[in-house]
């Protein structure tokens, strides 16, 4: 009877370990199958922007191009300003033809000007466009160099900002940008708003263009847009 007691004793110790060494091996197994960590990055948007080169130089071009249209326009209004004061000195007969000329001068100065503040902005456009392909592109060669899983913009840096002159009550500005914003917290840790902007301005650089040219990349939404006529 003691030792049927003992075999059976022996017997359940066995199976006990067998369940435990398939359930370690099972562990072991799960350990060894499970994803790595995702690795995160994120940049301030805002301040990648402000200190590249390449927005520094579309600067530089656009403001020589409003600098050209405004010469123009002022070229251009003391030219009909000067047809319509010969109107005084004209004979009666001649002042009708005088003054047709100068509406329809005028019509075409206005189209001029319409024009010109489409192109302007399309500049600004295009700088907006080719800064953030840009960012993206660079935001890419970033994580595959250091091994980031994804790189976030860091819409959680600034405070939330109200306009009391605005017609769209208080309650309801905040509520509309706390819902937009993802990030709540990022380590400074994982901040790589200086490598980027690092990389970006030596990328530009090294495809430095002649000056006059248009910078690199292609053409989207722009600030206040350049100086133009009024």
């Amino acid at each position: 009877m003691h030792r049927n007691s003992v075999t059976a004793v022996a017997a359940a110790a066995a199976a006990i370990g067998a369940i435990v060494a398939t359930l370690a091996g099972q562990a072991g197994a799960s350990a060894r199958t499970a994803p790595a960590p995702t690795r995160v990055a994120v940049v301030d948007l805002v301040k990648v922007i402000e200190r590249l080169d390449e927005r520094a130089d579309w600067e530089v071009q656009i403001a020589a191009l409003g600098k050209k249209i405004q010469e123009e326009f002022s070229a251009r209004r003391k030219g009909l300003e000067e047809m319509a004061g010969t109107m005084e000195a004209a004979a009666e007969s001649e002042r009708m033809a005088i003054r047709d000329k100068v509406a329809f001068e005028q019509l075409q100065f206005e189209q001029w000007e319409a024009i010109k503040k489409i192109e302007v902005d399309r500049e600004r456009a295009l700088m907006w466009q080719s800064m953030y392909r840009n960012v993206r592109a660079e935001c890419q060669k970033l994580a595959e160099a250091e091994g980031y899983d994804a790189i976030l913009v860091n819409d959680g840096v600034g405070e939330i900002q109200l306009q009391r002159e605005s017609k769209s009550p208080l309650e309801a500005q905040a509520q509309e940008q706390i819902v937009r914003r993802r990030v709540l917290f990022a380590a400074k840790s994982i901040d790589v708003t200086d490598q980027l902007v690092v990389r970006m301005n030596n990328a530009h650089g090294s495809a430095a263009r002649p000056v006059g040219s248009a910078p690199a990349a292609a053409p989207a939404p722009a600030p206040a847009p350049a100086a133009t006529p009024k």
